[in-house]
């Protein structure tokens, strides 16, 4: 693989010179690799929402590099093609909702891209299916009379519709209900299953462990984790300080293997645990 995202010593300081100066990003390096999926977690204020907007544009670098897709994010000049090739989706995107009917919502991103109404309309319709919205009558509905979360599915087709290389989602499952949230899962997994990059921005390790290629932590504006999902897991201490929480299965295993049980706890699915838990009951090592 190669790295479609390089971070070098990235700084980010807001109201510099006044008495209200923040260091939102403090000397960040981290490189993405295509198809990976990477999970960003952090509390509040830890500079995560600043990171990923420098990675379409949004915010240019103050200090240190930002090249995503090989263009260089301090380019004014690029900015156009940076946002076509890093999609970011931003929290509650149903609030930013602002054509009048589902059709044009969607098809936004893809008339700015001066792409031909026929590809449009295809791409439209496509991005719909994606995010599981299929009925021929929604495309002309008002997004004001569609639930929130049918909402925030209609904003997340539009940022699909315009086939970015990199798909940024920031929070993206706050507030859905599980099939919202498996849906949104599922969008990632076939990414993956294409070897298309995803980034989320995420509080719940639970929902994502089983997906996650890499996982980075921030605080207070470092970067104090970047690895694997078993690098994490056998980093107790992190998973504690930043009330990561294991999905159930997980749990389960790290209670047997405190109770001095012979088990492997850098798993990352609940079929590995299954096996692990149906080997230590054939040998009842307990």
């Amino acid at each position: 693989m190669s790295a479609i995202i390089e971070i070098t010593h990235l700084s980010h300081v807001y109201a510099e010179g006044s008495p209200y100066k923040v260091e939102s990003l403090k000397d960040i390096t981290l490189s993405v690799e295509k198809g990976e999926f990477l999970g960003l977690f952090g509390p509040n204020g830890s500079g995560k929402s600043t990171l990923i907007q420098h990675l379409n544009g949004l915010i240019k670098p103050q200090k240190g590099s930002v090249i995503v897709c090989g263009i260089d994010a301090s380019d004014t000049k690029l900015s156009r093609e940076l946002w076509k090739k890093a999609g970011l989706v931003f929290q509650y995107p149903e609030h930013q909702i602002f054509q009048t009917t589902v059709f044009d919502e969607v098809a936004y991103g893809p008339r700015n891209l001066k792409l031909p109404e026929a590809t449009v309309k295809e791409r439209v319709y496509q991005a719909l299916e994606q995010v599981g919205l299929t009925q021929e009558n929604i495309t002309q509905m008002p997004p004001s009379t569609l639930s929130g979360g049918t909402r925030r599915r209609v904003a997340i087709a539009g940022m699909l519709a315009i086939q970015p290389e990199i798909l940024i989602l920031d929070e993206p499952m706050a507030g859905l209900d599980s099939a919202g949230r498996n849906l949104i899962l599922g969008i990632i997994k076939k990414r993956q299953q294409k070897n298309e990059t995803t980034i989320m921005v995420s509080h719940s390790l639970k929902e994502i462990l089983s997906l996650t290629d890499k996982l980075a932590i921030l605080d207070n504006g470092c970067l104090v984790f970047t690895g694997i999902v078993q690098d994490l897991l056998n980093r107790p201490e992190i998973l504690a300080r930043y009330q990561l929480e294991l999905p159930e299965y997980l749990q389960i295993v790290w209670q047997l293997a405190a109770q001095g049980c012979e088990i492997k706890t850098d798993i990352s699915s609940i079929r590995q645990a299954g096996e692990e838990i149906i080997k230590l009951l054939t040998r009842k090592s307990c």
